[in-house]
C-alpha cells in the first residue's frame, strides 16, 4: 500500500509553469465586469487573512473585464470627443457665445433623457448602446441649430424683437423638423421588428439612437427658444464675432454662399442633365458595392489568440506535453505576447474536464493593441501559423485561430466555417471529408482547416466466449467487472482524515495489465473458488475508435471546419475560392453536402436588412405624404436616400472596409438622417411659394440661398460629431468604426447632392405635377 495519487494525464501549465486552472462562469443576467471585481476582491480578502500561501502566485489568463472597459472607455472618449468638435463647429457658425451656449445646453438635457428612456427600456451602458449615443451626438445638435438659427435670422434679418423671433422663428421650422424626426424613427421602426444576429446585436444602438432623437425634439421644440429668448435681451457681448477667425470663417461661409446663389440657377436650367448624372453615378456605386469584399462583423483585437495541436492516435500523454512545449517555445520568441495557458491531454468544458489523449489546447493572451500598432492580432496569426508550420512535427495538426467575439457563434463548434457531409456509410464519409479538406488548404484567409472531431482513441476489444464461460459457471458481467477492477481498480472504502475523505483504491500493479499477453494471465474465481485464467474464456484485439459519433437530423455527419482571418482576406472572397475548388471535385451523388457558419449568417442578415431598408423607405415616403398631403414632395424627398449610396460607395472602397452587419445598419440610418436636409430645402420652397407669392423658380434660387448654412451646419456638426468612431480609435472600436464611415461617408456626399439635385427633381416633378393636372382637369 502507498499513498500516492493518480496517474497524471492532464497537464496545465501557465507561461511554461506548472499550474491549475479556476474557472468561474457567470449567470446569463449578471454583469460581467461586477462578476469580476467581486472575484478580484475576493482574492485579496484571502491574501489579507493568510489563506492564500505566499508562494501561491495566480494570474488571470482570460478576463473579458479589461477589453470591456477599455471599449467602453474608447466608445465613451469618441462620443465626447465627438460633442467637443461639434460644439466647436456651431461657435464657428454662429460667432456668438450666447448662441453657442444655447445649442450646448441642449445636449446634456437630451443626454439625460436618453439616459432615462434607456433605463425605462432596460438597456444597459455597453459597446453598442455608447455606439448609438457616440453616432447620435452630431443628430442631438441638428434640430436645435434649424431652431437657432431661424430664430436669429428673423431677429437679425427680418427686424423682430427676441421673444417674437423666438416665437415665430420655431413656428416656422416646427414642421421640418417635426418631419424630419419622425423620418428617422419611421426609419429604424422596422428593424425592431425582424430577427436574427444583427437584429439581436444592434438592437440596443437602435433604441438609443431613437431615446436621443426624441429627446432632442423636445428639446429644440422647448430649451431653445427659451433660452434664446432669455439670452437675447442680455445686453453684454462676448465680442467673439469681431475676432479674426470668426470672420474669415463668415467671409468664408458668405463666399461660399454667393457662388452657390450663381451656380444654382445654371443647375436649374440644365436639371435634366443634373439628374441624369446623379443617376448614372448611382449605378457606378452600386457596382462599386459589388466588389467590395464581405464579413459579418470586423474582426475584434482583443489579443485572444487559441492555438490547437491534434497527434495520431495513440500517443501518450507524455509524449503530447512534450509536443506542446515545443509550441510553447515557438510561441515565446514571438512578438507582444503576454500569457501562454496550455491544457494538455483535455479540455475544461462547461466545468467538466474532458481527457482528449493526444491534443492541447493553448489560449495566448496578447499585449493590448494599443500596445502593438504595427501588429494586429489577425497578423500575428497568420505570421505565428507559418512559424509552427516550419515545425514540421510528424502527424501533427496545428491551427491558430484569431480572437473571435464572445457569445458569437456561427456553427455549434464556433467555428467561422463549417462544410458536413451526410449520406453512405462512415468510412465513405470520412473519405470524402478528407478529401474536401485536402482541397481547402493554402487558401489565404482560411485557418486551421480540418476534419472536426476525426480524432481517434486506440482500443482493447474483449471478446469473451459466452458457451465457455457458462460452462465454466461464468456471467459475461463477471468477466467484465473483473477486467475494470484489474485495470481501474475499485474503491472499497475510504480514509478519513480531519475534514478531508481520501480514496482507498485497490487494484494490480500496471506490469501486471500492460499488455494482452500479461492481462491474459489474469485470474478469475468460478463459485466453487476454482482459479481459471482469462485468456481460457476470451481473446482480445487491438484496435482504434472515434472520440466521438455525430448526428444531424438522425444522419451520420462528418465536418470539415475552418476559421477565417479577415485581416488576411474577406469572407466573400475566401468563399468564392472554397466554392470554386469544392466543385471540382467529384462527391458521389448519395453524398450531400451542408454548408454552415459565417457565410450563411451573412447571406441571411443581408437579405433581412434589404427588407428593412425597403420597409424603411416605405414608412419615411407615408409620413412625409401624411405630413404634405401628396405625392410629388415625399418622392423628392425620398430621392436623397439613394444618392447617399454614392458617399458610401466612396467612402468604404477609400478605406478597405467590407460589407458587413454594421455598414447595412449605417444605410439604414442614412435613410432617416439624409432626407432631413432635403425636408428643409423643400419645406422653405413650399413656404415662399405659400406665404410670398413666389414664382416656382424664384422660390426654389430663394430656398437655396436661405437653406445653404443651416444645411452646412448641420451636416458638419454631425460628421464631426461621428468623426472620432470613424476613425475607430481605442479597443472595440473596430465593431462601430465600419457604420460611422458609412454615415460620414453617405451624408457628406448627399449634402452636395441634395443642394445641387433636390433643387433640380423638384422642378422637374412640378413641371410633370403641373402637366399631369392639366391634362385631367383641362
Amino acid at each position: 500500500m502507498r499513498d500516492g495519487q493518480r496517474e497524471q494525464r492532464l497537464f496545465v501549465r501557465l507561461n511554461g509553469n506548472e499550474a491549475a486552472q479556476l474557472s468561474v462562469y457567470k449567470l446569463p443576467d449578471a454583469n460581467t465586469v461586477e462578476v469580476v471585481d467581486a472575484i478580484n476582491d475576493s482574492i485579496r480578502r484571502l491574501e489579507r487573512s493568510g489563506f492564500l500561501p505566499e508562494d501561491i502566485d495566480y494570474q488571470p489568463t482570460t478576463d473579458p473585464s479589461f477589453f470591456i472597459r477599455g471599449a467602453i472607455t474608447s466608445v465613451g472618449t469618441a462620443a465626447l470627443l465627438g460633442a467637443v468638435l461639434a460644439m466647436l463647429m456651431v461657435l464657428l457658425f454662429l460667432g456668438s457665445l450666447r448662441k453657442a451656449f444655447v445649442i450646448g445646453l441642449s445636449i446634456p438635457i437630451a443626454l439625460m433623457a436618453t439616459f432615462a428612456l434607456m433605463g425605462a427600456g432596460n438597456l444597459t451602458l455597453n459597446i453598442i448602446s455608447l455606439g448609438g449615443l457616440a453616432l447620435g451626438v452630431g443628430l442631438l445638435l441638428d434640430n436645435g441649430i434649424v431652431v437657432l438659427e431661424n430664430i436669429y435670422r428673423h431677429r437679425e434679418q427680418l427686424g423682430k424683437d427676441h421673444r417674437e423671433a423666438a416665437h415665430s422663428g420655431t413656428r416656422e421650422v416646427f414642421s421640418a423638423i417635426t418631419a424630419g424626426t419622425l423620418t428617422n424613427l419611421a426609419a429604424v421602426l422596422p428593424f425592431l421588428l425582424i430577427t436574427g444576429m444583427a437584429a439581436l446585436i444592434f438592437r440596443d444602438l437602435i433604441l438609443t439612437l431613437s431615446f436621443a432623437i426624441l429627446a432632442t425634439l423636445a428639446a429644440a421644440l422647448t430649451l431653445i427658444p427659451m433660452g434664446a429668448a432669455l439670452l437675447g435681451e442680455v445686453r453684454y457681448s462676448s465680442g467673439l464675432a469681431d475676432t479674426g477667425l470668426i470672420r474669415g470663417f463668415n467671409r468664408l461661409i458668405t463666399g461660399l454662399g454667393n457662388r452657390y446663389a450663381r451656380l444654382i440657377p445654371r443647375l436649374l436650367r440644365l436639371r435634366w442633365l443634373v439628374a441624369g448624372g446623379a443617376l448614372a453615378l448611382l449605378i457606378g456605386a452600386v457596382q462599386l458595392l459589388g466588389t467590395l469584399g464581405q464579413e459579418f462583423l470586423p474582426q475584434v483585437d482583443d489579443g485572444d489568440v487559441s492555438i490547437r495541436m491534434v497527434l495520431p492516435p495513440g500517443v501518450t500523454p507524455t509524449a503530447t506535453s512534450e509536443s506542446a512545449r515545443q509550441i510553447e517555445e515557438v510561441i515565446s520568441q514571438q512578438p507582444y505576447v503576454d500569457t501562454v495557458f496550455t491544457m494538455v491531454g483535455g479540455h475544461l468544458g462547461g466545468g467538466t474536464i474532458n481527457e482528449r489523449p493526444g491534443t492541447a489546447n493553448m489560449r495566448v493572451q496578447l499585449k493590448p493593441a494599443s500596445e502593438r500598432p504595427e501588429l494586429s492580432a489577425g497578423r500575428w496569426v497568420q505570421q505565428t501559423q507559418e512559424a509552427l508550420d516550419a515545425l514540421d512535427m510528424p502527424g501533427a495538426r496545428i491551427s491558430v485561430r484569431p480572437p473571435q467575439i464572445d457569445g458569437l457563434r456561427f456553427t455549434a463548434q464556433g467555428d467561422d466555417l463549417s462544410i458536413g457531409v451526410t449520406g453512405g456509410d462512415l468510412e465513405g464519409l470520412r473519405e470524402t471529408a478528407y478529401r474536401i479538406n485536402d482541397a481547402l488548404q493554402g487558401i489565404p484567409g482560411l485557418e486551421g482547416v480540418d476534419v472536426g472531431r476525426d480524432d481517434e482513441n486506440p482500443l482493447m476489444r474483449v471478446f469473451v466466449d459466452r458457451d465457455r464461460a457458462a460452462s465454466l459457471g461464468l456471467r459475461t458481467g463477471d468477466v467484465g467487472r473483473a477486467i475494470r477492477d484489474a485495470v481501474d481498480g475499485y474503491v472499497p472504502t475510504r480514509y478519513s482524515s480531519h475534514n478531508q475523505d481520501y480514496d482507498i483504491r485497490l487494484r494490480l500493479p500496471r506490469a501486471a495489465v500492460a499488455d494482452t499477453e500479461t492481462l491474459g494471465q489474469l485470474m478469475l474465481f468460478r463459485e466453487n473458488g476454482q482459479p481459471i485464467l482469462l485468456g481460457d474464456v476470451a481473446r482480445f484485439e487491438l484496435g482504434e475508435g472515434s472520440a466521438h459519433i455525430e448526428r444531424e437530423n438522425q444522419s451520420r455527419i462528418v465536418r470539415v471546419n475552418g476559421d477565417i482571418n479577415t485581416e488576411v482576406a474577406d469572407v466573400a472572397t475566401i468563399m468564392q475560392e472554397v466554392e470554386a475548388r469544392i466543385s471540382e471535385l467529384d462527391i458521389p451523388d448519395d453524398y450531400s453536402l451542408i454548408f454552415g457558419g459565417q457565410w450563411d449568417t451573412i447571406q441571411d442578415t443581408q437579405q433581412e436588412l434589404r427588407t428593412v431598408i425597403l420597409l424603411s423607405l416605405f414608412l419615411v415616403l407615408v409620413v412625409l405624404a401624411v405630413q404634405y398631403e401628396r405625392l410629388t414632395n415625399p418622392l423628392v424627398i425620398l430621392a436623397a436616400a439613394p444618392l447617399a449610396l454614392i458617399g458610401v460607395a466612396a467612402m468604404l472602397w477609400a478605406t478597405g472596409t467590407a460589407l458587413s452587419a454594421p455598414v447595412m445598419i449605417g444605410m439604414v440610418l442614412l435613410i432617416g438622417i439624409v432626407v432631413n436636409n432635403a425636408i428643409l430645402l423643400l419645406e422653405y420652397i413650399e413656404i415662399g411659394r405659400r406665404e410670398q407669392d413666389l414664382p416656382v423658380w424664384d422660390a426654389v434660387v430663394n430656398a437655396c440661398q436661405v437653406r445653404l448654412r443651416p444645411i452646412l451646419m448641420t451636416t458638419s456638426t454631425t460628421v464631426l460629431g461621428m468623426l472620432p468612431l470613424a476613425i475607430g480609435l481605442g479597443e472595440g472600436a473596430e465593431i462601430m468604426r465600419p457604420l460611422a464611415l458609412t454615415v460620414v461617408g453617405g451624408l457628406l456626399v448627399s449634402m452636395f447632392l441634395t443642394l445641387a439635385v433636390i433643387p433640380c427633381l423638384y422642378l422637374i416633378a412640378d413641371q410633370i405635377g403641373q402637366g399631369v393636372k392639366k391634362k385631367l382637369t383641362g
